[in-house]
């Protein structure tokens, strides 16, 4: 059931901005409604509430006639637990009562405006949720009303009428609600001395005046020649006389004789300022081009071996941040910067990147094509699966599942429909992750890196770079298991028989037979002498049981590629306890599958910027619970760092095989 709600909220006076012509500003925008309890123990849902359906009309009292529309309101949001209005647009050239309700609200006599909403009545807790602003009203009710019509407030009213009526509008209304109000209070008169009266300055020069307003404050106006301003009737003697006894300012001569001459000969100064420049031109000897110390730096980096590059790159690091060397500093900026033009060279990098994508080290081109070169024992594994540079560290992928069925239709109309095309959709969503960042520090003792440098960072950097596939393996088998746990596919090893075992490795191909005829088995190395255990178990001689296992460049399974992997990534068939855990993205998942069957090309992964590495002199860190200064210590510390990403775009495709324990 609906229900139409009204709230009240209130104003300061010195909380809006008189900007004229009818037009209110709020210093700090006009919280029309908020979160907070109201009178009535409610309160409104502000995340919910629903602002399009309110058109930006102002009425007076919630009346539903257009002759109460007093104005229009001006940026209208909501912001943070509150929705505010920036401005109010009195109509104060249609309406005798947009007029009115803008003087009060001005002299700060009206203060009070009230929201109605409709939507659905409030729930256990008292709070309106969904709730529709449909309506803003300025009323006369409220904390700051006075029982009877005071002189101020009797001088608005005038003032208000006799401007209203100047512009030609209709102000019955306002002077029959006038009416009924002091009849109402027992008015009888109105003080005559609050009759406004409009005084013009008729001289030719501006003219500053003084009075007091309606709240009786002391104002002072600057009027142009021509403009008016309305004042009280009792103070009409004195600002007339202001006006009529002012003098017009005095001309400073001297002033107008100087800006004359400076008028004059701008010009000359001008077409002089182009004469020396002329000769200047003229004069000047283009200097000799000599070439910049970077590209003398970056000639003799070329021709220097990369191993001696590396040695004084380490150095020149090691110089630099133990005692802030300026020149060991340009050393090894110059090397850095050498190092990444030659990635963009090569194509290691894209172009668009800069040395802020990188840490304070850049390793050479040489070292980092040997270690990327570097066959670690996931290189094979991580070689079926899809990895794309990114410089972003958000990731977003389409999560499907299905697929699409075209289907035989008619090539023109038959009379019953056959030409129609049929709908075949299959679920696809948007999927969003950040990247994350892995890292880790490695100390090395800086006598040992003065002789041995690029053995040294060669070592180190490669035992980051198998870490660094080691890490993306992870995170694929991580995802593999996520999807089997999402799907349920597959089943357990059986161990009752050398047969029954094999039997229980089709299973998952089975479960995917209709959804996947391009899956791999992916298991490690103790599953694989598993496996050739139970073949020969099972009758290897046998022409169908000599076929089940292949080796080769690819060896297959039951005529599917089989992957292996090294056993810290997954349990093997058939042992005991063998399960493991890796966090991705703070999330710890639990790896129980010893065989994974699947399509490798439904996995997407994201790196950022690849390795990078930065040196410290200074780094503490922690070692068996121990906190280590590597200054005190007079080490060098190695941090590496990246950033992976990825994710299984279609769940349906992957089914696993759960490793049981010994029998």
């Amino acid at each position: 059931m609906k229900k139409k709600n009204i709230s009240q909220i209130s104003i300061e006076k010195n909380e809006l901005m008189d900007k004229g012509e009818g037009i209110i500003s709020f210093v700090n925008g006009l919280v029309i409604t908020d979160n907070g309890e109201q009178r009535n123990g409610t309160k409104y849902d502000i995340d919910t509430m629903d602002l399009t359906e309110y058109r930006g009309m102002l009425t007076a009292d919630h009346s539903s006639s257009i002759q109460e529309v007093i104005g229009k309101t001006i940026g209208l949001k909501k912001q943070s637990n509150k929705v505010v209005v920036s401005k109010i647009e009195f109509a104060v050239k249609e309406s005798a009562l947009a007029r009115y309700a803008y003087n009060m609200l001005t002299a700060g006599y009206l203060t009070d405006f009230s929201i109605e909403t409709f939507g659905p009545w409030p729930d256990e807790e008292g709070i309106y949720k969904n709730a529709k602003l449909i309506g803003l009203s300025l009323v006369v009710t409220g904390n700051n009303r006075s029982a009877t019509l005071n002189d101020a407030t009797q001088a608005i009213t005038l003032n208000s009428l006799e401007q209203s009526k100047k512009d030609g509008l209709d102000t019955s209304s306002v002077e029959k609600e006038l009416l009924c109000y002091n009849k109402l209070n027992n008015i009888t008169n109105l003080n005559p001395k609050n009759m406004f009266v409009t005084i013009k300055n008729s001289k030719s020069y501006a003219v500053k005046v003084s009075y007091k307003n309606a709240a009786g404050d002391a104002v002072e106006k600057e009027l142009a020649p021509g403009e008016t301003v309305d004042v009280s009737a009792d103070q009409k003697d004195i600002v007339e006389g202001q006006v009529a006894s002012s003098q017009a300012p005095k001309v400073d001569v001297e002033e107008m004789v100087k800006n004359a001459v400076q008028a004059a000969i701008a010009p000359l100064r001008e077409e002089n300022k182009k004469l020396e420049q002329k000769i200047f031109d003229n004069s000047a000897k283009e200097p000799e081009f000599q070439k910049a110390q970077s590209v003398k730096i970056a000639s003799e980096l070329d021709g220097m071996d990369y191993e001696a590059r590396t040695e004084i790159q380490i150095n020149s690091a090691v110089k630099m941040l133990g005692s802030n060397d300026q020149e060991s500093a340009s050393k090894l900026r110059a090397i850095n910067e050498f190092h990444l033009a030659e990635y963009k060279k090569a194509g290691i990098v894209k172009n668009s990147v800069t040395m802020g994508d990188f840490g304070n080290f850049v390793i050479s081109r040489e070292m980092i094509t040997e270690i990327q070169g570097f066959r670690s024992d996931y290189a094979n594994f991580l070689s079926n699966t899809e990895w794309k540079e990114t410089l972003s560290l958000d990731m977003a992928w389409m999560k499907r599942s299905g697929d699409i069925n075209m289907q035989s239709v008619e090539m023109c109309d038959d009379g019953s429909d056959g030409n129609l095309k049929p709908i075949s959709e299959y679920a696809a969503t948007i999927k969003t992750a950040s990247l994350e960042e892995l890292a880790a520090v490695t100390p090395i003792c800086n006598s040992a890196t003065r002789f041995l440098a690029a053995d040294l960072l060669g070592d180190v950097a490669q035992g980051y770079r198998t870490d660094y596939d080691r890490k993306r393996a992870q995170l694929v088998i991580a995802r593999m298991q996520q999807a089997v746990n999402e799907t349920g596919n597959g089943g357990t090893y059986t161990l009752t028989s050398d047969i029954n075992g094999l039997k229980s490795m089709i299973l998952p191909i089975k479960s995917l037979a209709e959804k996947s005829m391009n899956g791999s088995f992916i298991m490690n190395y103790s599953s694989y002498w598993e496996l050739v255990s139970r073949v020969v178990g099972a009758g290897s001689a046998s022409p169908v049981f000599g076929n089940i296992l292949t080796t080769g460049d690819q060896p297959t399974f039951f005529g599917k590629p089989l992957i292996l992997v090294p056993d810290d990534l997954m349990p093997g068939l058939n042992t005991a306890g063998g399960n493991k855990s890796f966090v991705v993205n703070g999330v710890t998942v639990t790896i129980n599958q010893g065989l994974f069957y699947g399509d490798l090309r439904q996995f997407t992964g994201r790196i950022s910027g690849g390795l990078k590495y930065d040196l410290s002199t200074e780094a503490a860190y922690e070692e068996g619970g121990t906190v280590k200064s590597a200054f005190q210590r007079n080490e060098l510390v190695l941090r590496g760092s990246f950033f992976r990403g990825g994710a299984i775009k279609n769940t349906d495709r992957f089914a696993g095989l759960a490793a049981s324990a010994v029998s």
